[in-house]
């Protein structure tokens, strides 16, 4: 369709309309693609995400009341930026790669952080040639525990002053 516009009579706009569609339906085609060969489910997902609740529980279960401190970012798309790195573990991936199968231009960065705040040692780099991410390890540091702790809070307990109170209990600074 794109090609059949592209003649010296064609207006910009219909250019621009066969340009956004082809773009669009490739972008869908490659995604389709590239989760055919993901897992449904990821058992070293699952058994990561496992390790942090029972860090989380161990360090700070008796700080906060029963239920609050449930680890984040275990939905599907987390999974599947998971297993995308995991398969490409200690190798630089595109920025580009992960948004396709995130199939978010935006968030996919934050995604990536939340990778992190998890403990996973997933790096970004910028560089002129573009953003890349390497998963350099499926073992998790808990460094970034307490932050993780702060954002559970944050969206948990919305009286911020036994928010407050309780952060301060576990040892964790508010700011």
């Amino acid at each position: 369709m794109l090609v059949s516009q592209m003649d010296e009579h064609t207006q910009g706009n219909e250019l621009f309309v066969a340009y956004t569609y082809a773009k669009k339906m490739s972008a869908r085609a490659i995604r389709a693609r590239m989760l055919m060969q993901l897992p449904e489910k990821n058992e070293a997902f699952q058994r990561i995400h496992a390790r942090v609740q029972d860090e989380l529980n161990s360090r700070y279960g008796k700080f906060f009341p029963v239920g609050i401190l449930k680890v984040p970012y275990g939905g599907q798309l987390h999974e599947r930026l998971f297993s995308l790195l995991q398969e490409n573990l200690n190798t630089d991936l595109e920025g580009d790669m992960l948004r396709i199968v995130t199939a978010d231009s935006v968030h996919t960065e934050r995604r990536a952080r939340e990778l992190r705040e998890l403990g996973l040692d997933l790096e970004f780099r910028n560089t002129k040639e573009g953003d890349f991410y390497n998963l350099h390890s499926l073992d998790l540091t808990f460094e970034r525990l307490p932050s993780l702790v702060k954002t559970i809070a944050r969206k948990r307990i919305k009286d911020e002053i036994e928010r407050e109170r309780l952060l301060e209990r576990a040892g964790i600074p508010s700011a």
